[in-house]
């Protein structure tokens, strides 16, 4: 017999080779498929940065519209103090935006396993015990 089967359209369809497998329970199976489901890592670096940078803006206007910002130290601390608040306003809104990025990234990723997973149980029939 042959390992090949040959088709009459010039396909020669291969047969899998034998190989090792280790059998694994449903029950055992389906927990793993939850956890992946809920697998992430969060992107704290992003997010924490952002978030700091968002807080000195917020404080920083807080400083302006109370009026603790003064000229009389530095004729341009106002100006100065506008800017700090725009440019730090700006890169914290930023970072947040790949925070948010990098964490769906992360979600497709285990997604993707899991989706895998999906299609590996639809080549066996299961009953329920």
């Amino acid at each position: 017999m042959t390992d090949n089967i040959k088709a009459s359209t010039g396909f020669e369809i291969l047969l899998p080779k034998a190989v090792q497998a280790i059998p694994v329970p449903c029950g055992e199976w389906d927990i793993l498929h939850s956890r992946i489901e809920a697998l992430t890592t969060e992107p704290w670096l992003f997010h924490t940065i952002g978030s700091m940078l968002i807080g000195v803006s917020l404080a920083t206007f807080i400083s302006i519209l109370t009026g603790a910002v003064s000229t009389q130290s530095a004729p341009n601390a106002v100006l100065i103090a506008w800017a700090v608040v725009v440019c730090t306003g700006l890169v914290g809104a930023i970072c947040l935006l790949f925070a948010d990025k990098e964490r769906r990234a992360y979600r497709q990723r285990a997604t993707d396993v899991a989706t895998q997973m999906s299609f590996i149980e639809q080549r066996y029939e299961r009953t329920e015990v």
